[in-house]
């Protein structure tokens, strides 16, 4: 993966000169950065596409431990919620809300052909942008087995921006994002499962 002194991210672009390679799968699309994030975000020399899950979810823990401060993890999340592919406005519907979140948060769940789970996420928060951001990239493209098998508390080492004395909206948002993937990765199995 090339990266520049400007833009640091953990999701190489699709490696094609098709600008959309596949219309139907979310493309990541880097935001120009006006600077660099501090401190750099990790940026493994292995990492591709073909990453399991549960390499990702090892990644994204490893990457936020390394962050000493929390303030340093915020930052993190508002460099990631730049990289958030954008959503459509008319994606932004009542029956896409993720519900128990202080933000409003829409989701967009899409099983494809092969079984693979597509999701499109957008916040009016930045923040909960950045957390999207993870959790798209740690699940799009997965086995809907993978997506349910992902427990909360896999992610709870991650401490985003959290003091450890008290729970946030930020941890609760977190939590009701995944728990909504999920919920919509089993109904959508169980509506393919009776067609």
């Amino acid at each position: 993966m090339k990266t520049t002194s400007a833009s640091y991210h953990i999701i190489p672009p699709p490696n094609s000169s098709n600008p959309n390679p596949h219309p139907n799968r979310i493309q990541y699309k880097p935001k120009p950065s006006l600077h660099t994030p501090h401190p750099k975000p990790l940026t493994p020399p292995h990492l591709s596409t073909t990453l399991t899950v549960a390499e990702k979810q090892n990644i994204l823990v490893s990457e936020f431990k390394s962050l000493p401060e929390p303030i340093d993890r915020v930052k993190r999340l508002i460099h990631y919620a730049s990289l958030l592919p954008e959503v459509e406005q008319s994606c932004k519907v009542e029956a896409n809300r993720v519900t128990g979140c202080t933000a409003q948060v829409w989701l967009e769940v899409v099983m494809e052909a092969d079984g693979t789970m597509r999701f499109r996420v957008d916040s009016d928060s930045e923040i909960t942008k950045g957390f999207c951001y993870c959790l798209v990239w740690l699940l799009d493209g997965a086995a809907a087995g993978e997506v349910v098998e992902v427990r909360v508390d896999d992610l709870s080492e991650m401490n985003v921006g959290v003091l450890p004395v008290r729970v946030s909206s930020r941890v609760i948002t977190w939590h009701n994002v995944l728990l909504s993937m999920q919920t919509r990765t089993r109904d959508l199995v169980m509506e393919s499962s009776t067609s």
